[in-house]
């Protein structure tokens, strides 16, 4: 009942005034109990004992009006002591006011008022502390769900950015061996669907075998410092390897004694293979024989492969940030800021480049650029590859250095070869006049003069041939050193006095394999060379004899004629003079033919040795600076043959039988017929080998010999021979040219020539190898090295 009352008059506080509710709850409950007194009295005519109840209601009256405060206490006190006992009372005397009575409700109204206000004070504290502290909570719980709000939301930005990095975040129990984790988690495993349960062990079930025990550790060691990364393979059910980046940090309890272990996860495959595959590209540059550079747009190195060390001698920490126009000293084909532009508008550019080397050296180089560009499109720099084609131009220039040569080699070999025909006939028809005119008749000495200069053009057309490599070699094993002191004397007599030659010529040389004649022109040609470069009055030619071993690197040092030498023992000559020297662009066209530097020169003698060091498988290297002097320095491959003795002397030249005449010039045909029926043969001409093996088809057994040319319309020789030797498989061919011995035997090895005779030659020189043939054996084919 009494809670309900209290709520009711917590209502109607809210309702009504405070002070309106206690000063009308006290006056209104006096009226109630005055009326029920006055109410008894008129009905019932007197009060009767239920007047003690409102006696005692008015002093609860009173209690509760001091409990009401202060002022209601007071004069509820009054007021009760004043009417009340004169509305009870029974007689005058008890309506009269009693003092000590009044005083005594008095001090007991005071104390509950006391009472009443202290009560309320601290009901009022409690309701303010209570209002507060529910204000707090209110704010404190807004506060909190705000931070629960933040942080969920946060945790979902964190899960969403893990997700779309695919990471998985985890955390181990360590007391519980389990582990909670995220969807991603398991995905990077290899699992569509959540695994149930994560535990250490089922943890390294996934790691590579090989990993395991580093894992294992590494895992140890992040419980006891705290944190740890580690990189490793794990295995997925397919059995597919996988990489995974794992970060770990350890979570500790107030003992200080780790009990969560948690953590990220990523699957690092895709960077792994990336990695290896830029290592691998890494060393393919490395290997790469080019050099490859990065620039900037200003021309800073960024990037110096192993290849750019290697070719301009800089290392890459002392190449990277140098400008590398200033670093190689670049000479460029064009404008910079042309190749810029075309690098902008094209994207690439190619060129050929002159760069230094460390040393100061210079090289060619094939340059290739390629532009780079940002992520705004603009120019950041470029790429640049280079490629050394110093010895390639080098290669090139000599070759076509050669093929010049080559070229004026065919034009000159085949003038040659026309003249030889038409100074066979003069020498020869000279030859047979001057045996028939006796030495006293004036003619003789005509003839002798035609000779002559039969003999100085056939001279002419030698050196013409030898410098096209098809001069008449009579090969033999000789000694160079001792070859060069049978001519010392003839030399020393050719030059000018005032020029001395010196020799310096080892003993024991091993042989070669070369024609003596030939040899003898070499060093002449030289050697008068040397004296003529000398154009003071004295000087020094220095002729040096010995062996030197060749290799590939000095192979590719040889100036001239040096595409036939290979690694082996080669024995050299050396001519020196102390003249002028040459200059670079003479020293270009020394070997040129008809090029001379002398007033009344031929051009021919360094043409000619060319020829001859060609045509021997030798080379021909030249050092000469303007000043210095020249040097000489033919090299010959050593022969394994043992020095050959000289010729046998001339013998009687005559004989008999029938020759064959095949040529299609009808002087040498004439002079070759009366040559022989001069000493004593029956001879038969025809102009080319068709006609030829017609006749010899006529009367195979009647013909002793087969003069034959090798160059001839209709039928070659080589073809001639062919067909006259399916008639007689025996035939005896001796053949005839203007070209060299060497090469045309070579060409015929091992199909039965019986001999070879170069053109032009004389009445005496024909009967001297007619005779030789027909006196060796029957059948006898000539070998290769005849």
């Amino acid at each position: 009942m009494f809670p309900r009352l209290k709520a009711i008059a917590q209502d109607l506080e809210k309702r009504i005034p405070y002070g309106v509710l206690r000063y009308g709850l006290v006056f209104g409950s006096l009226a109630v109990i005055v009326g029920l007194r006055y109410a008894s009295i008129l009905i019932f005519g007197r009060v009767y004992p239920i007047a003690v109840l409102f006696m005692l209601s008015y002093y609860l009256l009173i209690l509760a009006a001091a409990w009401l405060g202060y002022i209601p206490g007071v004069l509820v006190c009054l007021v009760t002591l004043i009417l009340i006992p004169r509305l009870f009372a029974t007689s005058p005397r008890a309506a009269q006011f009693d003092l000590v009575r009044f005083g005594l409700a008095l001090v007991v109204s005071l104390l509950v008022s006391r009472i009443s206000q202290t009560r309320h004070r601290r009901e009022d504290e409690l309701r303010r502390i209570a209002q507060e502290l529910e204000l707090r909570v209110r704010e404190r719980s807004e506060e909190a769900l705000q931070a629960a709000i933040a942080t969920r939301e946060t945790e979902d930005r964190l899960r969403f950015v893990l997700d779309s990095a695919d990471i998985g975040y985890w955390d181990y129990d360590v007391d519980r061996d389990e582990t909670t984790r995220s969807r991603k988690y398991d995905e990077i495993f290899g699992y569509r669907e959540s695994v149930p349960l994560w535990s250490r062990e089922a943890f390294l079930k996934h790691v590579h075998a090989e990993d395991r025990g580093s894992v294992d550790t590494g895992l140890n060691e992040a419980l006891e410092a705290g944190h740890r990364s580690l990189e490793f393979r794990i295995v997925w059910p397919d059995y597919s390897v996988h990489w995974v980046w794992l970060q770990a940090r350890a979570h500790r309890n107030s003992e200080g004694r780790p009990i969560h272990l948690s953590g990220v996860i990523q699957d690092i495959t895709l960077r792994k293979q990336a990695a290896e595959s830029l290592r691998e590209q890494a060393q393919l540059l490395d290997l790469a024989h080019d050099a490859i550079l990065s620039l900037d747009w200003n021309g800073t190195i960024t990037f110096w492969n192993q290849g750019a060390e290697r070719m301009y001698g800089w290392s890459s920490a002392e190449a990277l940030g140098k400008n590398a126009f200033d670093l190689l000293k670049s000479a460029l084909p064009e404008s910079l800021q042309d190749i810029e532009s075309q690098l902008v508008s094209k994207g690439h550019w190619e060129g050929e480049l002159v760069h230094s080397r460390r040393d100061g050296s210079r090289l060619r180089v094939a340059s290739r650029w390629a532009l780079r560009r940002g992520s705004d499109a603009e120019p950041r720099g470029y790429l640049e590859i280079d490629t050394d084609v110093t010895e390639k131009h080098r290669i090139e220039e000599q070759l076509r250095h050669t093929q010049k040569l080559e070229s004026l080699g065919v034009l000159a070999g085949g003038v040659a070869h026309d003249f030889n025909n038409l100074l066979t006939g003069i020498l020869g028809n000279a030859s047979l006049a001057m045996e028939g005119v006796p030495s006293s008749q004036p003619q003789r000495m005509l003839l002798d003069e035609v000779m002559k200069a039969a003999e100085r053009a056939a001279d002419l057309t030698r050196q013409l041939l030898a410098y096209a490599g098809k001069g008449r070699f009579v090969m033999r094993t000789v000694d160079l050193s001792e070859l060069v002191r049978e001519i010392g004397g003839l030399v020393q007599a050719s030059i000018p006095k005032g020029v001395q030659i010196r020799l310096q010529l080892a003993n024991g040389l091993p042989g070669i394999d070369a024609d003596p004649g030939q040899l003898q022109q070499i060093i002449m040609n030289l050697v008068i060379n040397g004296a003529e470069a000398i154009d003071s009055e004295a000087g020094t030619v220095l002729v040096r004899t010995g062996t030197q071993t060749v290799d590939e690197r000095y192979i590719e040092s040889v100036s001239a004629a040096g595409d036939a030498l290979r690694p082996g023992e080669y024995v050299c000559l050396e001519v020196h003079d102390t003249g002028a020297g040459m200059s670079e662009e003479t020293l270009g066209k020394i070997f040129d033919p008809f090029f001379t530097t002398k007033f009344a020169g031929r051009g021919l003698g360094l043409s000619a040795v060319l020829g001859i060091v060609r045509a021997h498988k030798g080379a021909l290297k030249v050092y000469s600076q303007p000043g210095r002097g020249t040097t000489f320095k033919v090299l010959f491959p050593a022969s394994v043959k043992t020095v050959s003795p000289p010729p046998p002397a001339a013998r009687d030249l005559t004989g008999s039988g029938t020759v064959l005449v095949v040529d299609d010039e009808e002087v040498v045909r004439q002079i070759a017929r009366h040559t022989l029926e001069r000493f004593g043969y029956h001879a038969l001409t025809a102009d080319d080998g068709a006609s030829a093996v017609e006749i010899y088809r006529s009367a195979p057994s009647g013909i002793a010999l087969v003069l034959l040319d090798l160059t001839m319309p209709v039928m070659s020789g080589e073809e001639t021979l062919r067909q006259l030797q399916l008639i007689n498989p025996k035939v005896r061919v001796l053949l005839t040219s203007g070209f060299n011995e060497v090469e045309t035997v070579h060409r015929f090895a091992g199909k039965g020539l019986a001999g070879f005779i170069q053109k032009p030659y004389t009445a005496t020189a024909l009967a001297e190898k007619v005779k030789e043939v027909l006196a060796s054996r029957a059948g006898e084919s000539l070998s290769s090295g005849c």
